[in-house]
């Protein structure tokens, strides 16, 4: 994700911009937590270069494998 795409993401919830927090970064953020300060403690993550704008982010790990993700059913343990 470019630092420069961020001025046009907004909050799913009141529409109010959101801050950057980098955790790494190549030529792209690749990790990072995008907030809402109006909302108060309301984090989107930045994974793989992209942006998560999920409403519920626990709702969205539950169906990430029906979205698309990989399932790790049977890998550990």
């Amino acid at each position: 994700m470019l630092e420069s795409s961020t001025k046009f993401l907004r909050c799913v919830r009141c529409g109010s911009k959101l801050e950057l927090d980098v955790f790494k970064v190549d030529q792209e953020i690749e990790k990072g937590i995008l907030e809402c300060k109006k909302c108060n403690l309301i984090f989107f993550p930045i994974i793989e270069k992209i942006p998560i704008l999920w409403d519920d982010f626990s709702s969205y790990l539950l169906l990430w494998s029906k979205l698309g993700g990989f399932s790790t059913a049977g890998k550990f343990g």
